[in-house]
């Protein structure tokens, strides 16, 4: 790589500190540089997954060969090899033989949304949600990430999460949404299996495709400093009426971009994203959108020109067809910030003068955030089983027990007890299987977390002791799962 100017020059990727801002020690690891090439065409991508399943859709319902041979041309222009993992949850039942690891059960995708080639900074992942889909259950969970979350990114050392996606597509085209992906699924400690990348144009053009969204806004904006979209040199302003808008592609983006004023940082921001996605969803998949060619011509236009992703054909029709099972009352949303009434797992901090987001554990500790994470990305298998799982500490190491309960409640598993074991000499874990064969998917979970086989015992386990770690756990009744822990448990190789 060539010279390397400081961060502050990282065009876009830096904005105004408050004073309330606490300083942060920037760690020992060097700040990385990096250098935009404007000489090289960018492609784009973003919002929804759903409107590219609304493409094939469309084909189907509208028909026609004009229709079939300019959205397969328009898909093939989308779609590039999937070079990272793929979900075995797309693949229907996943077979016990075949699991690899807790939260195969669940399909997660990056959304990346970037900026144009006129737009300074055009390679920054400015938008960053993770969509996730159970097949099993058809639930869905989306969460927001702070553009100016402070990670690590391999090679490059600590930044903003935003240059993960540039800092890819400067070692090579179309390598920002691997590096992205590889960042986002260690920080928060799940696989992520497929990325969809859209642009502002592929955002504006689909929502002016569908004739708008309507967005009840909750309260007036004013952001004095929202950049110019033609000329982002300059400041143009953006303000906003509270209350139902009907948006064009245009105001729906600036609504969605901005973070000034009182538009709440980038914490508001990706709610209102959200809250747009939904819309145009919802817009997207109505009768008067479906059964309009031009509006479906329209919508592969702009997915053919804007966005890319790794989800093969075959991956798009099995999504399709959960899809179409999802009640989207039940769509969790989140984001990950710093209220009171969110989740408060993040801070504004100041690092080398430019302003960021830490974790509220502290820079790198990302350990709350990944339960919160695994909180709402349950996986199914587990969900629908609800297997009782008793939990008891077999070494002289205190709170050993309570430690693996939290990270397998974490997991979603019905942990019902946390006791000591019958001795404190245990050396190994083990895991003892009284469900008959009942809970099949919860124990080969178990079994892959744990690294060991599970003993099968025919008879009913005994009602465990009161525990001393935690009052009121003791069991009226016999657990299908015990897992005792012994001192070849390590909790920091399992988060």
């Amino acid at each position: 790589m060539s010279k390397k100017p400081s961060l502050d020059s990282m065009s876009k990727n830096t904005s105004r500190t408050s004073k309330t801002e606490p300083k942060v020690e920037s760690p020992s690891i060097s700040q990385p540089d990096f250098v935009y090439d404007p000489g090289r065409k960018k492609r784009r991508k973003h919002p929804r997954l759903r409107v590219i399943f609304l493409c094939i859709i469309g084909l189907f319902l509208v028909g026609g060969v004009a229709f079939a041979a300019h959205s397969y041309l328009s898909l093939h222009k989308v779609i590039q090899r999937n070079t990272g993992i793929a979900a075995a949850g797309l693949k229907g039942d996943i077979e016990l033989a075949k699991l690899k690891g807790e939260g195969e059960g669940r399909v997660n995708i990056l959304l990346l949304g970037v900026g144009d080639s006129n737009h300074s900074g055009a390679q920054l992942s400015d938008t960053m949600l993770v969509l996730s889909v159970d097949p099993h259950t058809n639930d869905v969970a989306m969460l927001g990430i702070p553009r100016d979350l402070w990670v690590t990114i391999p090679g490059y050392g600590y930044n903003k999460i935003n240059a993960a996606h540039a800092y890819g597509e400067q070692a090579k085209r179309d390598g920002g949404p691997e590096l992205a992906k590889k960042v986002v699924s260690t920080t928060l400690g799940i696989p992520i299996h497929y990325f969809v990348r859209l642009d502002f144009t592929a955002f504006q053009k689909a929502i002016n495709t569908v004739g708008g969204v309507d967005i009840n806004v909750a309260e007036s904006l004013y952001d004095s400093e929202y950049p110019c979209e033609q000329n982002e040199g300059r400041v143009c302003g953006f303000k906003l009426a509270a209350g139902p808008q009907h948006m064009n592609g245009t105001v729906a983006l600036r609504y969605v971009r901005c973070r000034k004023g009182n538009c709440g940082d980038d914490f508001g921001r990706a709610k209102r994203q959200q809250q747009v996605l939904e819309a145009l969803r919802s817009e997207a998949l109505s009768a008067k959108t479906l059964l309009d060619p031009t509006k479906i011509s329209g919508l592969i236009d702009a997915v053919g020109d804007n966005v890319r992703t790794d989800l093969q054909l075959g991956d798009i029709t099995r999504l399709i067809d959960i899809t179409k099972k999802v009640d989207t009352s039940k769509i969790v949303n989140a984001v990950l910030d710093n209220t009171v009434d969110g989740n408060n797992l993040v801070r504004t901090a100041n690092i080398g003068g430019a302003s960021v987001v830490i974790p509220a554990a502290g820079t790198g500790d990302f350990s709350a955030i990944q339960r919160f994470v695994r909180g709402i990305f349950v996986d199914g298998y587990i969900k629908q089983e609800a297997a009782a799982v008793a939990v008891q500490n077999g070494t002289a190491k205190i709170g050993l027990g309570l430690t693996a309960a939290n990270l397998l409640k974490g997991y979603g598993y019905n942990v019902v007890s946390i006791t000591p074991a019958d001795s404190t000499t245990y050396s190994t874990t083990k895991i003892i299987d009284y469900t008959g064969g009942k809970k099949p998917y919860t124990i080969k979970y178990l079994e892959n977390r744990f690294g060991i086989v599970a003993e099968r015992v025919s008879t009913p386990a005994a009602s465990q002791p009161q525990s001393p770690q935690i009052s009121g756990t003791a069991l009226s009744t016999s657990p299908d799962v015990v897992v005792i822990v012994g001192t070849d448990y390590k909790p920091q190789s399992n988060l």
